[in-house]
């Protein structure tokens, strides 16, 4: 059986950037676990850390009633594995894994989403028996000629460096703005 073992970014963000769909590893402050085989390779790895809603702690303890705060609370923001999958090592063994050592950082509960516009459905959350907590609204993303997805504050990070509008940055970079479906939010109590 693979060790779960907190990994440093230098060693998740080739793993992350390689396994999972998004090919990015997220900036900011990250806890990094990794299930580890016999032999020092990853299996998985799982990235917590603060998501880009400043107010996800507020909704959740409204919609869930619960006492969630922004010190309490974390988001499972990237998970993957390499492949070929091991059917005896579920990535639902090893979140629960994670979430003991979170929950002794002081971490009791633990957001995620899954992307449909990704195909995915939620099937780990619920295995690993996260409560689903309805949709984000849709959100506006970017695309460029190629066909090539980028994140909505790409614009506006050119635009504020280059001191132009939003709308300016947009046709210098040669992007379109599309609309993505809404997210699956994702709770568990740990």
């Amino acid at each position: 059986m693979p060790e779960i073992t907190e990994v440093s970014l230098q060693l998740a963000g080739p793993f992350i950037e390689q396994w999972h769909y998004s090919g990015k590893t997220p900036t900011g402050k990250n806890i990094f676990w990794g299930w580890i085989d016999n032999m020092d390779c990853i299996y998985s790895i799982a990235d917590y850390g603060i998501g880009v809603n400043p107010y996800q702690a507020e909704f959740l303890a409204r919609e869930m009633n619960q006492p969630v705060t922004k010190d309490n609370l974390i988001e499972l923001k990237r998970l993957c594995r390499r492949e070929p999958r091991v059917e005896e090592w579920p990535l639902s063994s090893f979140l629960s894994k994670c979430h003991k050592q979170l929950s002794n950082l002081g971490f009791r509960y633990v957001v995620s989403f899954s992307d449909p516009a990704h195909g995915h459905n939620g099937g780990i959350y619920k295995a690993s028996s996260f409560d689903h907590l309805g949709q984000t609204q849709a959100e506006w993303h970017l695309e460029d000629v190629d066909g090539g997805f980028h994140h909505r504050r790409y614009a506006y990070r050119y635009a504020q460096r280059k001191g132009v509008t939003l709308a300016e940055a947009r046709k210098i970079l040669g992007l379109t703005r599309v609309k993505t479906p809404p997210k699956d939010r994702w709770v568990k109590q740990i």
